[in-house]
């Protein structure tokens, strides 16, 4: 005897046929843009690393908000005053030298995560002795192209021990 509101037997195992469809279906699409999230990354931090300004600088969206680790105490509020403080970090970082790459940016402990047209990569920095440089960038997605909405920079001071967990 069938009870109410229960599906028959056919009509659950075809939903749980259609679910299963739909969770395999969206596997290879995260996969598609964690992947692309990842190229990008490594595109711009290649760009940061060699101070490639022009590919640097197109890596953000115009209205992009940048928190820095110091030497600025407030946020920067779109591409005229993001732009003009990496200008300085860029003079200071490449210190008369004449060709990169001048960092070696090695993004530790990476994390991906998608939301639609938005993602959050989050990773550390190990740039500084004593210190573990922590970084997150909120990227959306245009016309198909990741670009960096947000970057939030900041530093602790850890134990020689402690920053190597």
């Amino acid at each position: 005897m069938k009870q109410k509101g229960v599906p028959s037997g056919a009509a659950l195992v075809a939903t749980l046929l259609l679910l299963a469809h739909s969770l395999s279906a969206q596997t290879p699409t995260s996969r598609t843009e964690e992947s692309a999230v990842r190229t990008f990354l490594a595109e711009f931090l290649s760009a940061f690393d060699n101070l490639e300004w022009d590919k640097f600088r197109n890596s953000f969206t115009d209205d992009a908000t940048v928190f820095y680790p110091r030497g600025a105490a407030n946020r920067a509020n779109g591409r005229a005053q993001f732009e003009e403080h990496f200008r300085l970090v860029f003079e200071q970082i490449r210190a008369g030298r004449t060709s990169g790459p001048y960092m070696h940016l090695q993004p530790r402990d990476l994390r991906v995560q998608i939301i639609g047209n938005a993602a959050i990569v989050t990773f550390q920095l190990d740039d500084r002795p004593g210190v573990v440089n922590r970084r997150t960038l909120v990227l959306s997605k245009a016309g198909g192209v990741w670009k960096i909405a947000h970057l939030h920079a900041s530093e602790v001071a850890v134990s020689s021990d402690e920053g190597k967990k």
